[in-house]
């Protein structure tokens, strides 16, 4: 991949953390039973959790929006993307098959039961996988350019990832 790829990897993960923030913030101010509920996994009500979880992806989505740095984001999405995959893990683990994530907005859409859940699931991989990646290959570039003594072009790549 290059500098460009990142750069719309990171722009798209802006777009889906937006897109479910904003459900997450629809479906919390709604009446929805499930809202009352404390998660099993956290122990704090959905409501907050959601909120929560809302801002949080806000405040990452700015982040990757405004910040120039490969490093930096990638780190970001790795981080919150490994916190998702270990939410879902964690409450597989527990017996919980229910994933508020998009609350009550996930069955107004025209999709069989529990394949929204199964879309932030790939989405959450994908976030971590892709994030993974473009952190391997900054840190991995400049390491290679270290051990090659970093002359010319390549010099040059490892410089323009930062």
């Amino acid at each position: 991949m290059n500098a460009k790829t990142d750069e719309w990897f990171f722009r798209f993960s802006a777009g889906a953390l937006l897109l479910t923030a904003l459900a997450k913030f629809y479906s919390a101010g709604g009446n929805a039973g499930i809202l009352k509920i404390q998660d099993a996994l956290l122990h704090i009500r959905y409501r907050p959790l959601m909120v929560s979880a809302g801002v949080l992806e806000i405040a990452v989505a700015v982040f990757l929006l405004r910040s120039h740095s490969v490093l930096k984001r990638s780190l970001v999405v790795l981080w919150l993307s490994a916190n998702f995959i270990a939410y879902h893990v964690g409450t597989y683990w527990l017996g919980v098959h229910l994933c508020p994530c998009l609350g009550e907005l996930a069955g107004r859409l025209p999709l069989p039961q529990g394949m929204a859940d199964i879309f932030l699931q790939v989405l959450a991989f994908y976030l971590f996988v892709g994030s993974a990646g473009a952190l391997w290959r900054v840190w991995g570039r400049e390491r290679w350019m270290k051990l090659i003594g970093g002359r010319g072009r390549a010099a040059g790549v490892g410089a323009a990832m930062r």
